[in-house]
């Protein structure tokens, strides 16, 4: 899997803020010094972690308070991710991108 993948942020009221997936695991959360922070009051310190896998990546809800929903359905345990997803963690929205 030679595809570059990143997560958007698109933040209401300011621009889109990207961050690229590096790794084999980045987690996401409000928390100061995670990966990538998204400082959105519904969306949990530690909220999900998005992962690579040999066949792509998945998003892994960490069991927030205000779930993490992919496309609008939400996430039990863990999704496969796809170009172009949308993810909602709270009421925060991102983009899951592959270039």
């Amino acid at each position: 899997m030679s595809a570059e993948a990143r997560l958007v942020w698109e933040r209401p009221g300011g621009p889109p803020v990207e961050f690229p997936l590096e790794g084999d695991a980045v987690e996401v959360g409000r928390e100061e010094g995670i990966a990538i922070r998204v400082d959105e009051p519904l969306v949990s310190r530690r909220h999900a972690r998005l992962e690579r896998r040999p066949d792509g990546w998945v998003v892994v809800d960490l069991d927030s308070t205000n779930f993490t929903r992919v496309n609008g359905e939400r996430v039990r345990r863990e999704q496969v991710l796809a170009h172009g997803d949308e993810l909602r963690l709270g009421r925060a929205v991102c983009r899951f991108l592959l270039s």
